[in-house]
Order: C-alpha cells, then sequence, then structure tokens
C-alpha cells in the first residue's frame, strides 16, 4: 500500500485518540463496559474461550460445559476464526477482574473504530483536521455505547472492523495491496458474527460497486465487486456453522420481543444534534427510553444549514454511495421487524449515524460558505428553536436541560460559520456535548438490566474437557428491581447464562440466542412465550427434568447426568421440593438458593455415555473431550443397539462403528443418539463433531485465496483507469 508517512501518523493518533476517549467512561464507571450481556454472556464466554487457548492450546468449536449454548461456532457471535479476537481473548486470563476484562477489550477494538473511521473520511476525500472529529464523533457515538460496547459487542467489534472494510473496498482498484486489505479487513468484519453489520456493509459494497462499473465500464471498476465477493467467500466458513443451526433452532420463532419492540419514531430522528431529548422506543415494559439515543453530534444541524450547496457540482461516486446508505439505513430502522433470524431493525440506527456523520463532514469540509448570510443564521437558529420547542413540549421535565442545550448548539453552531476553529477546538467541543448528554441521560442504558454480576474467574478452565456430571440451576425472573438491587449476592449461589463458563460450572443453562428447540421448549419456555436467551428456566422446569422418558426408563435429569439441582429459594425451590421424588435429598442451604443432590445412575459409564445401563461392556479407548470421543464395546445384547449419550445434539456430529459410519440423531428432541447395528456385534465406536459444511468452506476459503492470488498478479487488473 502506498500510505504516505503523515497518514501512517495520523491513523495510529487516531488510534490513541479513541483510547483515550473510551477511558472518560471507565473514570466515571469502572463497569462503563460491562453491563447486560457483556456479563451473563459475552464476558465469561470470552474469558473462557481464552483461558482454552492458553491451557489446551486449542480453540473451541463446541463445548459440553452447558447444554444451552454450547455450540460455539454455530452462535456466530464469539469470533473465534478472526485471529484478532482469539488474541484479545488470550490475554483476558490474565486479567482477574471480568469489569477491568471488559474495559481492555472495549478500549482496544475503540481504538480499531477510531482509526479506521479517520482513515474512511480521509479516503472520502475529508481533510485530516474534520477526518479527526468523524474519529471523535464514532467514539463519542451514544447508540455505539448504549447499545453495544457495553452490551451487545460483537455489533460493536463488528463496526470497528466494519469502517476499515468499507475504506480499503473504496480504495481495492487503486493498488492490489489495497484491494488485498479489503479482502482481509471483510473477513475480519464478518467472521466477528453479527448479522446487521454484514447485511450493512454487502448493502453498501454493492451500491458502490455497481455505482463504479455503470461509471467506468472497465475491468478495473470490478475490483471493489471482486473484493466484497472474496471476502464474503473467505468468511463463510464460520457463517455455514450457524445456517446449520438453524434446523434445529426456534431462532425463526417470532416472540413479543421482536413484534414492534425496538422501532425509533422517525420524527425522533431529527434530533440528531439535541443530546438531552430521549428516544421513543417501546423495549417490554419500557415506553420511554431515558437518554438520548438519537443524538449523533452537536454539529450536524448547523453544518447542515452553513454549506453553500449551490456550489456543489459534481460529487465522488465513493461518497454519493455514502449518501445513498446513510438513507437505505434510515429506511431499515423501520422494519421489517423480524426477517428470518434478524431481529430488532433499530440496529441499523448506527450505520445510518456513522454515514450521516461523513456525509456532513464531507460537505462542511468541502463546501462551507466563505461568508454566512444572516439570514442563514437566523434560519439555523430558528429551527434549532422549533425542534426544542417540539422537545420541550414532549418532556417538560426536561425543559431546563433542553434549554442548556439550545444555548450550546446555537452558539457553537454560529462558532463553526464564523471561525475557523482548530481540530481539537471540535473535539473537546464534541466530548463535552457527549457528557452532558450522558450526565442527563444516565451514564447507563436504562432500558438494559441493572445487574452487577461479575462472577470469580477459574483458573481451570478447558472448554474441550467433558464433565461428569451437571448442575441445573431453577431461576425464573431475573428482570426485577430485587436482581438489580442483589444480583452480586444472588449469583454467588445461583447460575444463568454462561457465567458458569467463568466459574469453571459445568450446567444444563446457559446463553444461546440462536435456542435449540427441543432444549428450549422443555426447559427454558414460558407457555405460549419464547425461551430465554438467558437460559433461565420455567417454573415447571424442575418438574419436567424429573418426568420419565418412556424409552429408557430414566428420568430426563438422569439421562443429562443432572446430579444437582440448584433451586432459588421461594417458588422455584418450593416447587421442585414437593414434586421431587425421594432419590433426593436437600443437601445445602444457601443463603439464595436450595441444593438438592441425588446419586446417578451412569456414573460410571465411560466419557459423556448415558445409557444403556444394562446388556453392555464398555471402556474408554481415550479421554473424552467436547469435540471427540472413542470407546470400545466388548459386549453387547441384542437390545443395546441404542447409545445415548449426555451431550446436546448439534448439526456436525458424526460416529463411527468399526470404522463404518452410523447413524447420529436427536433423541428426545435435543439429546445426542447413536444407533449401532442390530445384530450385537462389539467393536469400536467413535464420536467426533465436525464443523458443517467444513468441506465446502474450506474450499471456498481456498479458493478465495486462489482467486485473490491470481487477480493481483494478473498485469490487465492493475492497469490506470
Amino acid at each position: 500500500m502506498n500510505l504516505e508517512n503523515k497518514n501512517y501518523k495520523n491513523i495510529f493518533i487516531s488510534f490513541l485518540m479513541g483510547i483515550f476517549l473510551s477511558i472518560i467512561p471507565i473514570v466515571i464507571h469502572s463497569d462503563a463496559y460491562c453491563r447486560d450481556d457483556m456479563q451473563v454472556q459475552y464476558m465469561p464466554t470470552f474469558y473462557a474461550i481464552g483461558s482454552t487457548i492458553l491451557h489446551a492450546h486449542l480453540v473451541p468449536f463446541i463445548t459440553t460445559h452447558t447444554w444451552f449454548g454450547g455450540n460455539l461456532i454455530g452462535e456466530f457471535q464469539y469470533g473465534i476464526l478472526n485471529p484478532i479476537e482469539l488474541a484479545l481473548y488470550s490475554i483476558l486470563p490474565f486479567i482477574k477482574s471480568i469489569q477491568y476484562g471488559a474495559d481492555f477489550i472495549a478500549v482496544f477494538h475503540y481504538g480499531i473504530l477510531s482509526s479506521g473511521m479517520f482513515f474512511l473520511a480521509k479516503t472520502l476525500g475529508i481533510s485530516d483536521k474534520f477526518s479527526y472529529v468523524a474519529a471523535a464523533t464514532a467514539v463519542t457515538n451514544n447508540f455505539i455505547y448504549y447499545w453495544y460496547a457495553s452490551s451487545w459487542f460483537p455489533q460493536f467489534t463488528s463496526i470497528s472492523f466494519m469502517v476499515w472494510a468499507i475504506a480499503f473496498t473504496l480504495k481495492a482498484n487503486q493498488s492490489k495491496w489495497y484491494f488485498l486489505a479489503a479482502i482481509i479487513s471483510i473477513y475480519l468484519m464478518i467472521t466477528i458474527g453479527f448479522p446487521q453489520t454484514i447485511v450493512a456493509f454487502t448493502t453498501f459494497g454493492l451500491i458502490y460497486s455497481f455505482l463504479e462499473i455503470f461509471k467506468y465500464k472497465n475491468i478495473q471498476s470490478c475490483l471493489p465487486l471482486f473484493a466484497v465477493g472474496l471476502g464474503g467467500m473467505s468468511a463463510l466458513i464460520s457463517f455455514l456453522p450457524s445456517v446449520a443451526m438453524l434446523a434445529v433452532s426456534d431462532r425463526n420463532v417470532t416472540s413479543l420481543f421482536s413484534a414492534g419492540s425496538l422501532i425509533p419514531q422517525l420524527g425522533d430522528l431529527l434530533f440528531f444534534s439535541n443530546p438531552v431529548h430521549p428516544s421513543h422506543m417501546v423495549m417490554m415494559s419500557y415506553r420511554h427510553i431515558k437518554a438520548s439515543h438519537f443524538y449523533v453530534a452537536w454539529f450536524i444541524l448547523p453544518a447542515l444549514f452553513f454549506i453553500d450547496w449551490k456550489a456543489v457540482r459534481s460529487v465522488p461516486t465513493k461518497v454519493v454511495s455514502i449518501i445513498v446508505c446513510m438513507f437505505v439505513f434510515l429506511v431499515l430502522t423501520q422494519g421489517p421487524e423480524h426477517l428470518g433470524p434478524l431481529r430488532l431493525p433499530f440496529r441499523y440506527m448506527a450505520f445510518f449515524q456513522i454515514f450521516l456523520v461523513l456525509t456532513v463532514l464531507y460537505f462542511f469540509d468541502q463546501y462551507k460558505k466563505i461568508h454566512t448570510p444572516k439570514y442563514k443564521s437566523f434560519c439555523f437558529a430558528g429551527t434549532l428553536f422549533i425542534l426544542d420547542m417540539i422537545s420541550c413540549v414532549q418532556f417538560p421535565n426536561k425543559c431546563i436541560y433542553i434549554g442548556i442545550s439550545f444555548i450550546l448548539c446555537w452558539y457553537f453552531g454560529l462558532r463553526i460559520a464564523q471561525k475557523n476553529m482548530s481540530a481539537v477546538q471540535w473535539i473537546i467541543i464534541t466530548v463535552l456535548f457527549t457528557i452532558f448528554s450522558r450526565g442527563v441521560g444516565g451514564f447507563h442504558n436504562g432500558a438494559m438490566p441493572d445487574w452487577q454480576i461479575f462472577p470469580r474467574i477459574s483458573a481451570e478452565i478447558n472448554l474441550n474437557s467433558v464433565d461428569p456430571y451437571y448442575n441445573m440451576y431453577l431461576v425464573d425472573n431475573i428482570f426485577n428491581k430485587k436482581w438489580y438491587k442483589n444480583s452480586d449476592q444472588y449469583i454467588k449461589d445461583i447460575g444463568l447464562g454462561n457465567v458458569g463458563f467463568a466459574r469453571n460450572d459445568p450446567s444444563i443453562n446457559g446463553y444461546s440466542p440462536m435456542q435449540p428447540s427441543g432444549l428450549s421448549r422443555r426447559f427454558f419456555s414460558r407457555g405460549e412465550h419464547k425461551a430465554s436467551v438467558h437460559g433461565t428456566t420455567s417454573m415447571e422446569a424442575g418438574i419436567r427434568g424429573l418426568e420419565i422418558e418412556p424409552v429408557t426408563g430414566l428420568s430426563f435429569f438422569d439421562l443429562m447426568r443432572v446430579k444437582n439441582v440448584i433451586a432459588f429459594n421461594g417458588e422455584q425451590a418450593d416447587t421442585f421440593d414437593r414434586e421431587k421424588n425421594a432419590e433426593w435429598q436437600k443437601t445445602e442451604n444457601r443463603q439464595y438458593a436450595t441444593v438438592f443432590s441425588h446419586p446417578l445412575p451412569n456414573e460410571m459409564l465411560p466419557g459423556s455415555l448415558s445409557w444403556p445401563l444394562q446388556g453392555i461392556s464398555v471402556a474408554e479407548q481415550s479421554v473424552a473431550t467436547g469435540t471427540h470421543e472413542a470407546m470400545t464395546l466388548s459386549l453387547r445384547s441384542k437390545n443395546a443397539h441404542k447409545l445415548i449419550f449426555a451431550r446436546t445434539y448439534w448439526p456436525g456430529y458424526e460416529a463411527t462403528f468399526n470404522g463404518a459410519t452410523v447413524p447420529v440423531s436427536a433423541f428426545a428432541g435435543f439429546m445426542l443418539s447413536v444407533d449401532l447395528p442390530a445384530d450385537a456385534s462389539a467393536g469400536k465406536l467413535e464420536l467426533f463433531y465436525r464443523m458443517p459444511y467444513l468441506k465446502l468452506s474450506t474450499f471456498l476459503f481456498m479458493l478465495s485465496v486462489l482467486i485473490t492470488a491470481s487477480i493481483m498478479n494478473i498485469k490487465m487488473f492493475w492497469r490506470k483507469i
């Protein structure tokens, strides 16, 4: 790549700026980047993956440490085929606090986002000064901070790579190294694993590519499209396992949470320069979200008035693409509410805001009025006043703050029209506006649960090992004031989500947006309502586990090797205590939970084998792992032709008996079973997990590498346009 030394320097400075600015929320609240799903899903999983890499020297694609959410590659949110993420995960075990681990990984990605935003702005033709402003605006973006950096983390990390992918795609036909960089950055973006980012980038990539091809009509103009296609092809290795998992998932089932939920009102989107105006969205019981999630930047509205629009004659294709995509993303925020496995269209808001900032800064940088007519200043002030009056009518309790916001935005808006402020001044004002916005609206997302779940980190985490037994946690409603107040104490006695990963506590509970259907419907669904992704249980979950499975004669808890049921004190514990049989004994009374235990009838069986208990003589050939088991069956009756394992069934499991493939299926809808020949023959059984579509995705990955190398070495593609 032929980047000038100055650009390298500026990109590095913007990276450091992103780190510095993202540390400010940590100074205010140490758990700024560890809220909601970061506490119960992502950070425990990131720590466990990092520990497994360090201790077992492998990347775990699947684990048996949880039944609900153990298909790590299929969940598509953990970036386990992204080398940068794996390197960061490997550092986490050295940070003994989940809060500080979240701070570390968030701050690093803010550096990636900031430098990528600077590079993208420069690629669009924006000056250094306003490229720094664009970078600072991305780092201080309220929407990204409230929803992604502190909770839905893969959306944040994928966006941090997306801005790089867009910039390199815009440069893909300038040199073969930019072309290669575009493919690599697209791969890194997709392998993070968040579908809306993939949709957003693909939308941009196709629009820009077709505009380039239409304009130039030569082979070089096709290079951006080739880069998009090859980057996507190379990353299918991380995406296809999720497609396979949909066959056993409830992901496609619409719920009340996705029907009409979290769709922004278009009128509120006009308040992109108001740091106080609360955001209108419905989210379950929340009707109004306190914070200003739709605030983008203080300078957007005044800049629109102080651009000399009459001077605009010709706009580059790359900028046109940004403008078109900005409006596309605005429309996408309104729906569809549920399209296949996609949820919550408001997630496109971040892309609209990023492209809005780039659009406004481009035109303001290139076409700012040299002399601002007074009527423009009056129009700006009048528009700002009207918008703020509407905001006051809607939220009279915010009138004082809205008034302060009006004065500040009016004053600094006129300043940018009349004076040539430095980049440092722009950035300081931007940061101060953000602090004011979050100070008024709250430094945490009020629509998210206010938990304090920071489990201790075990030093012995290995997601590739197989556990002899499991715990089943019975806990139902975690979205209430008692949990928000006492969660730090409750979590010492109970488990939910992927917290067990961090504590090295194998359990049935887990966290799974993909939601394996059979398991979900038995233990985690509530009547007609969809199962909770957090692995919280229905009131009947304990009773359903005690039910006898008719084929085996064992209870479901026995087949799953559930030795301990740990029920939250109250209705959950009382219900299980009332319904349990004599085998289950109350063994421990914790402050907030009761432990019930019983002997497992299958605890002497090797590996994760759970049934049959009779008519079979079996010995383990090697230590069972998450992806492989091998055992010798030296004696087998004719009735012992179905083997059931204490594992969740996922697409990708295969088995051989004496070298011949034997059927693998889901028993009772969610347990892994292997059907042996009915001739009572002895022999060696091997059970192993292979990523679905591994051969196809590996072939496509290698093909993309081959095509990329060929294009880079064919001179025809690199002639001057």
